[in-house]
């Protein structure tokens, strides 16, 4: 790590204001962040930042060391809410500058930085947030992992407590007395695996009860969504043992109580206080360490909250289908948990191992925490994101446009499931018209926003989330479902378009630019409108519907032509915000506007491998003018007048817009347009610019917000607590690598688009259907040669490979080899608007599997040189 990396760490560290969001898919969360302590907790259904509660004021770690009579003990947090002072407590918290910490979604890690303590101390806290695994990641739960290890030359007796404080029936501001009891869970093993039971009391009678854990709340009846039950165990090891206290985390003299004995005997009573008033449980595992050896503990807290009720009825949770009690859960977390940590690991190794700066890899991985805060899952299956934690509106389809890619790679029977929930809806008063979010908090009371006027882009991102899903899942049945739809929304679309130029007209505030009111036609709508004719018309032909294909394929040049006869400004180099005959379209009129938006249906179309939509030379010049005026010290801008100066709207309700940026809309989009259009240095610095500014400098990780102010380099706006955009950064990836996998046609797309002065790339493949890697380099030793590595990790069909070449190759020697063997492939050069391409026919289907290897050898053309 160089030294401005430390230097951003440190700073990440100091500012850090949302800890990592840890439980499942649907399941609420807590955080953990900086000061280990437990914070944002939204396990009771209280999954907004309106009901969530701030802090848990008695949850806490400790560990003691002892040997020969000499005892150290540290809390291993800075402080709590706890009444040490009233109980004649010196409490040894640990400080923030000695708790070495790293956040990396769905685990928070810490270590124990302090040259007093004996021992070396670190754990972590993590979520099974598992790719393609569905049900392992909607677990409720969080593991806590510690490790002990002894550098001395003595043996230590070593205690390790884990305190939960008992938050049933609680949301932010009410914390009621009765909570439900706390019952001890033993544990019985049988041959095969250990089962996990609850008691009302603990036997003393019994000769070794093997205490496993609490269990706390209410089972079985329900008086609100917050009420359920709650379970911390520990992991069974046969020379560790476990003992259990429940107690009154306000009365000093029982926390008194709990402290003399963790503090001098290394264990607990096994007594539970029966007062109602007692809502604190603590687990303390103990065992002698001997020199030089180290032990890893695994404690598990679990919940389940089954009563969900919004707007009338209840959702539940996915997970309640598979478990009735908390502790059923904290039984399969246990029998489970190595492959949990294993595939957690794997996944994030997969992006860290790669050659892609450490920057974009931090943010592929942490920029997925929104699983956590913001999504739903009920019991039917349904899942959804909420928009942001304090505009809990679920779907907003606008804006789900940009993140779904993160549920469509990690979770893509999630995401279809969600698209098909749009899909069934139905407007009254417009029957083609798709609704813009699900509801509030729910996914029952769909509605088309607040905006005074329907948005048109919600149909058209509507269809081409419907061919991104086809072509990247190839799952027939899902699109021959939703296609009907995805007609009557291209043909509510094409009603708009009244003077028959192929583009609709929109009056009013009809984008997901909320307060901007736009006339006539718009670039960023118009250029979204034609990526969706092209993609609807190869859906149609893909799908044997060929007058509906005949129908778009025809209209798109005369779209085409209208979007640069209407929209392009030749002396300003830009496609103009909107263009109306009827409206003031003079100097100084925020239709002239640099909008970073205008070439959004480019930039989906270069996803998707769409080909080129509009003229290359007016692509540059738009991207160079967004350079010029839109990119500011600390972000993207959205909109710019040509001379520099602030756009307003018309409408009055909109501030000025070279003020404000939205990272994981805009900004990622325009990153993405110019990475894939020859400047990926310029694309990445645009995207760094927002990693050091939220990230870094604000310590947003794990909140990042919609909107951000680019004078003030701070948040603004509406949706600022943890917006659902932030898997956005899944865009870039795909940019750089400029992959795609067509899997209904059996294509791979491979037309890496990399730094100056950098020729190869070693990267993971993200798929909705595995992961793969992709090995790349490129050089002109004896002539211009490529070298691709493909790998996946389950057989994948391929029938073409497309790459991309430098205009001086006129023909190349291929060599295709697979484990199979030399594959016998034909090669056919061609363009898509821009690049030259090859393209790389099987004779018959090849099985990728554990390695591709294609090599590329220029026999024909100019000498090249690589820049």
């Amino acid at each position: 790590m160089d030294t401005q990396e430390r230097a951003e760490e440190n700073t990440f560290a100091r500012l850090q204001t949302a800890g990592v969001p840890l439980g499942g898919v649907g399941a609420g969360c807590l955080e953990l962040g900086r000061d280990c302590r437990f914070r944002n907790i939204t396990i009771n259904n209280n999954r907004t930042a309106a009901t969530r509660i701030d802090v848990s004021p008695g949850a806490f770690l400790a560990v003691r060391a002892s040997r020969r009579g000499k005892v150290t003990v540290r809390i291993l947090q800075p402080d709590s809410g706890l009444p040490f002072t009233e109980a004649g407590i010196v409490a040894p918290y640990t400080g923030t500058e000695q708790l070495g910490w790293r956040g990396l979604y769905p685990a928070s890690h810490y270590r124990l930085d302090e040259k007093l303590f004996p021992l070396h101390v670190s754990w972590s806290a993590m979520t099974p947030i598992i790719p393609y695994d569905h049900e392992a990641s909607t677990l409720p739960l969080v593991f806590v992992s510690m490790y002990v290890h002894n550098p001395t030359e003595f043996p230590y007796d070593v205690s390790v407590l884990f305190n939960w404080e008992n938050l049933c029936g609680c949301v932010r501001d009410a914390f009621p007395e009765r909570r439900g009891p706390i019952r001890p869970v033993i544990v019985e093993s049988d041959r095969d695996s250990d089962r996990y039971s609850t008691r009302e009391e603990v036997d003393q009678s019994e000769e070794h009860p093997r205490l496993a854990g609490l269990e706390f709340g209410f089972r079985g009846e329900y008086r609100s969504n917050a009420e359920g039950n709650y379970c911390l165990v520990s992991k069974q090891q046969h020379d560790v043992d476990v003992s259990i206290m429940g107690w009154n985390e306000r009365d000093p003299r029982e926390l008194l109580v709990l402290w003399n004995q963790f503090h001098d005997m290394g264990q607990l009573g096994n007594k539970i206080s029966r007062n109602e008033q007692s809502h604190s449980g603590a687990v303390c595992n103990a065992f002698t360490l001997p020199a030089q050896k180290g032990r890893s503990l695994v404690f598990v807290l679990s919940w389940h909250c089954p009563v969900h009720v919004a707007e009338g009825m209840n959702l539940s949770h996915g997970y309640a289908n598979h478990f009735h009690t908390a502790v059923a859960v904290a039984s399969q977390a246990l029998t489970y948990y190595r492959y949990y940590f294993k595939a957690v690991e794997d996944w994030q190794s997969r992006i860290l191992s790669s050659s892609l700066p450490r920057w974009v890899s931090k943010m592929l991985i942490n920029n997925n925490y929104v699983f956590s805060t913001n999504s739903l899952l009920t019991a039917g299956n349904d899942f959804t994101l909420m928009e942001s934690l304090d505009r809990p509106v679920t779907g907003m389809l606008d804006r789900r446009f940009y993140a779904s890619i993160g549920s469509l790679l990690f979770f893509p029977n999630f995401d279809e499931g969600e698209l098909a929930l749009f899909a069934k809806l139905r407007s009254p008063d417009a029957p083609g018209q798709i609704f813009r979010q699900l509801g509030t908090a729910c996914m029952h009371k769909p509605s088309h926003g607040d905006t005074p006027d329907k948005l048109l882009d919600i149909n058209v991102k509507f269809v081409l989330l419907v061919y991104r899903n086809f072509i990247m899942t190839g799952k027939r049945f899902i699109v021959d479902h939703i296609y009907p739809r995805a007609r009557l929304a291209m043909e509510h679309v094409l009603s708009f378009d009244r003077d028959g130029d192929g583009l609709p007209e929109q009056d009013g505030q009809t984008t997901t630019y909320e307060g901007w009111v736009m006339h006539g036609v718009n670039s960023y709508t118009s250029s979204l409108w034609i990526a969706a004719m092209r993609a609807f018309a190869r859906l149609a032909r893909r799908l044997g519907k060929k007058e509906d294909a005949q129908k778009y394929e025809e209209l798109l040049p005369r779209a085409l032509e209208s979007f640069e006869r209407k929209l392009w400004d030749e002396e300003a180099g830009y496609y103009r915000l909107w263009s109306s005959n009827g409206k003031d379209q003079t100097e100084g009129s925020m239709a002239n506007a640099c909008h970073s938006g205008q070439l959004a249906g480019q930039w989906y179309a270069d996803f998707l491998c769409l080909g080129q939509l509009f003229p290359p030379e007016h692509v540059k010049r738009a991207l160079a003018a967004m350079c010029t005026l839109n990119d500011k010290p600390q972000g993207i801008a959205r909109a710019v007048m040509p001379d520099g100066s602030p756009s307003g709207s018309p409408a009055g309700e909109a501030p000025p817009q070279m003020q404000t940026a939205w990272p994981g809309l805009d900004t990622t989009q325009m990153a993405s347009l110019l990475i894939c259009h020859g400047y990926a240095d310029r694309g990445l610095f645009s995207i760094q610019k927002s990693y050091r500014s939220i990230h870094a400098r604000r310590g947003r990780v794990f909140n990042q917000p919609l909107e951000w102010d680019l004078e003030s380099n701070d948040v603004c706006g509406p949706a600022q607590d943890r917006h659902m955009a932030s898997p956005s950064i899944w865009h870039v990836l795909y940019a750089l690598q400029g992959f795609l996998y067509n899997v209904p046609d059996g294509t791979i797309w491979l037309r890496p688009n990399l730094p100056k002065g950098v020729f190869q790339l070693s990267a993971p493949l993200f798929t909705p259907l595995c992961f793969g890697w992709v090995k790349f380099r490129e050089d002109d030793e004896k002539g211009y040669r490529q070298h691709v590595e493909f790998a996946f990790d389950s057989p994948t069909s391929v029938k073409t490979i497309v790459l991309r070449v430098p205009e001086e190759v006129e023909d190349v020697r291929v060599r295709c080899e697979s484990v199979d063997g030399e594959e016998e492939v034909q090669h056919f050069f061609g363009y898509d608007g821009r690049e030259r391409l090859v393209e790389l026919v099987a004779k018959r289907p090849i099985s990728v599997g554990s390695q591709l290897r294609i090599t590329l050898h220029q026999t024909k053309g100019r000498k090249f040189h690589l820049a």
